[in-house]
């Protein structure tokens, strides 16, 4: 008789987005900024533009700007679901850094409470990987000198 395979242990994974929310709402917010500066500054060329166009060409440029309300309100709904990409893609990409952040936060109150043997495990993907291989390195060599020190008495 077969012997059923025993089940994969769950992957680390945070069930909320928002883990740390002022780091995160702050850098969604300079993204979104960001995003709608560029937006301003396309609009306002666009419409000098449009401008120039009709001051220098009037009678060709009038079936334009007779059809510029429906195409302008298509144009905003466009703005409108494009940043909702943004603010989604931004969101995700924060919840990229605040995790580890937010990881660093509790590893160090952890050894802060006297347990050196903690280390920082990021999720693959996350960002500050660097950081965690060379704050992990730091935690083995200081664990070391502890017990160096230990052996010494």
């Amino acid at each position: 008789m077969k012997q059923p395979t025993p089940p994969k242990p769950p992957t680390a994974r945070r069930s909320t987005i928002f883990i740390k929310k002022g780091l995160q709402v702050r850098y969604m917010v300079l993204i979104v900024l960001s995003v709608l500066c560029g937006l301003a500054i396309m609009t306002f060329e666009l419409t000098a533009t449009l401008s120039d166009l009709f001051d220098t060409y009037p009678v060709l440029v009038q079936p334009l700007y007779d059809e510029f309300l429906p195409i302008a309100a298509g144009f905003f709904y466009k703005v409108l679901i494009y940043l909702l990409f943004v603010v989604i893609i931004s969101a995700i990409l924060s919840h990229k850094m605040a995790g580890p952040v937010y990881r660093f936060e509790q590893t160090c109150k952890a050894i802060a409470k006297g347990d050196f043997s903690k280390r920082v495990h990021l999720r693959k993907g996350d960002q500050f990987m660097e950081l965690q291989d060379d704050f992990n390195a730091m935690m083995d060599r200081v664990e070391e000198e502890i017990n160096k020190y230990k052996n010494a008495k």
